[in-house]
């Protein structure tokens, strides 16, 4: 994605409504950043070809998996059934390093929703504190 593009894209993305809730935010930006810059490294290390290629497998599948696009199925398969050896390395390396980043992303993303709760004086959803009050209020 040319970098035009990119700002275009980036721009209608944050003019639309947002779907999570605004404390998931900050981690959605932090995969977002995440996945820009480690697009940027497989340019500059495995080529564009390759940074297209994984684009490619990305919106294909992005699109099956939000609209059940029936025709991105088809392609998608299609393109996978298709690389060479080298290509589905590159593939997946991509995606393996990108659910990495996303998962230190939301490791971060879980120490900061902590640290508002503990600067708020409140237990997190979820906490070992919050099943023990619960516990001992049944």
């Amino acid at each position: 994605m040319t970098a035009p593009a990119r700002k275009t894209a980036q721009a209608a993305a944050a003019a639309a409504p947002a779907r999570k809730s605004d404390k998931d935010l900050p981690l959605i930006q932090d995969i977002r950043l995440l996945g820009r810059i480690l697009g940027d490294v497989i340019r500059e290390q495995e080529g564009v070809a390759a940074y297209d290629l994984v684009e490619q497998v990305r919106t294909l599948s992005v699109a099956f998996r939000r609209d059940a696009d029936q025709e991105a199925d088809r392609a998608l398969k299609k393109l996978l059934k298709g690389l060479s050896g080298d290509q589905t390395v590159s593939v997946i390396r991509a995606f393996t390093y990108f659910s990495h980043l996303a998962n230190l992303a939301e490791d971060r993303h879980h120490i900061r929703r902590r640290a508002v709760h503990e600067r708020a004086g409140s237990s997190q959803e979820g906490s070992i504190e919050v099943a023990l009050a619960r516990l001992r209020w049944a």
